[in-house]
């Protein structure tokens, strides 16, 4: 009894499994198949092994399909199967025209009603491999639990049986009576055995066709090796050359780039010390300048002591003179003039107008640069054709001057249509001159 529970057991955890299996799909409809997920030797010896050397060539003709430097039919079998494998890769819609080809000259695949496992799949494929494909087929058959299974060997086994031993006796059928003429009975062997041996002629043919075939299909396959490894070695020289070359080129580059990085020290040193030059002649300028507004203050100092001292005495001579008035004891004064008239402006003189611009860019300078630019605007009003002025014409534009005012600064001016007037525009540093040329320009 306990064992018909574990029977029952065990029927209901196959059973269990079965359901949590999920059903194998089918095969699809005129058993279509992926060809194109293949890669393109796998493909190439699969159309090898299930196509004839005249289909492959049907179907190369029928694609359309060509290898640069050979005819079509110059073609070897090996280069179609690769010619289509790469088609089929290419244009996976064209491997109908390929499965037409294999149902017609194959029917049909094996077991198309039964779903395969990969295990399954894997001890199919083993078994077609070698020459006992058909001996072991025939096993499984036989070995198989359902007598209805094993029967079907036995129609195979008795064609193979009449193929290689020929036709079987009829069961009950008389055996034939002895022939009362051996010549008859001999011309009857002979003829059966020139029928056996043109039968073995024909196989014997049949063979050598075949292992014609397979020769050339061995000759073709070691020369697509050769090309292979031939190409394969001129890669390899290939990729040592380019890896040779690369190394060369970065060695290159990286000597170029410790030369550039020199250069650029080099050239950032030279930088300084042109820097260093010009800071040390504005450092000069500047030294330069400040004696010179220093002697210009001292001796500025001593003409106000003098005319402190000239007042002084206008001063005191006024007071005696007032004294004197008042006492009677003027002598006859001379009576002074009224205030003398504006003397008359000489034709050099120019007025100046002085533009929204130029205060704008007084701003940002020290008052010593201010009190020069007046200064010079000044004696641009008196005589613009002044010596120390030395006018300069900026180029692009036309009736435009400028005049210096300190080392780097610049007093920009413009002489307007009317001729008796001087436009006084900006105060700017040298350096700026090529832009406000440019705004200028695009002002005009």
């Amino acid at each position: 009894m306990a064992a018909g529970k574990a029977k029952g057991a065990k029927g209901a955890s196959a059973r269990a499994r079965d359901r949590a299996t999920p059903p194998r799909p089918a095969l699809a409809p005129g058993f279509d198949a992926p060809l194109h997920e293949l890669d393109r030797d796998a493909l190439s010896i699969f159309l090898y092994l299930a196509l004839l050397p005249e289909e492959t060539a049907q179907l190369v003709k029928a694609m359309n399909l060509s290898q640069p430097g050979f005819r079509q039919e110059a073609l070897g079998e090996v280069q179609r199967c690769d010619l289509l494998a790469d088609e089929l890769r290419a244009v996976p819609e064209r491997r109908a025209e390929v499965l037409e080809a294999l149902r017609k000259g194959l029917e049909r695949p094996v077991l198309p009603s039964s779903p395969l496992s990969p295990a399954e799949a894997v001890d199919l494929v083993d078994a077609c491999m070698g020459e006992d494909a058909l001996a072991l087929a025939l096993w499984r058959v036989l070995a198989d639990p359902d007598p209805a299974v094993r029967a079907e060997a036995r129609p195979f086994l008795a064609r193979l049986a009449a193929h290689y031993y020929g036709p079987a006796q009829e069961a009950g059928a008389p055996r034939p009576a002895p022939e009362a003429d051996p010549l008859a009975a001999l011309e009857r062997e002979r003829a059966e055995l020139g029928r056996k041996l043109e039968e073995a002629q024909r196989r014997l043919e049949q063979a050598e066709a075949r292992g014609e075939s397979a020769r050339r299909k061995g000759e073709e396959a070691r020369e697509k090796l050769q090309a292979w490894l031939k190409d394969a070695r001129a890669r390899e020289a290939q990729a040592v050359e380019e890896a040779a070359r690369a190394r060369g080129e970065a060695a290159g580059a990286q000597r170029e780039r410790a030369r550039l990085e020199e250069e650029l020290q080099a050239a950032r040193r030279a930088d300084a010390a042109v820097e260093a030059q010009r800071l040390r002649r504005a450092l000069d300028d500047a030294e330069a300048r400040a004696g010179a507004l220093e002697g210009r203050l001292e001796r500025a100092r001593e003409r106000e002591r003098e005319l402190a001292a000239e007042l002084e005495k206008a001063s005191q001579a006024a007071r005696e003179s007032g004294a004197a008035a008042q006492e009677g004891r003027l002598p006859r004064a001379e009576v002074p003039a009224a205030e003398a008239e504006p003397e008359e402006a000489p034709a050099t003189w120019l007025m100046p107008v002085y533009t929204r611009e130029f205060y704008d860019s007084l701003e940002g300078w020290d008052r010593r640069v201010q009190r020069a630019a007046f200064k010079q605007a000044a004696l641009l009003a008196q005589d613009h054709r002044h010596g120390s002025l030395r006018a300069l014409p900026l180029e692009g534009l036309p009736g435009y001057y400028r005049v210096r005012v300190a080392t780097d600064v610049r007093l920009l001016y413009r002489r307007t249509e009317r001729q008796n007037t001087i436009e006084i525009l900006s105060l700017i540093d040298r350096e700026d001159l090529d832009r406000y040329i440019k705004q200028a320009k695009t002002r005009s």
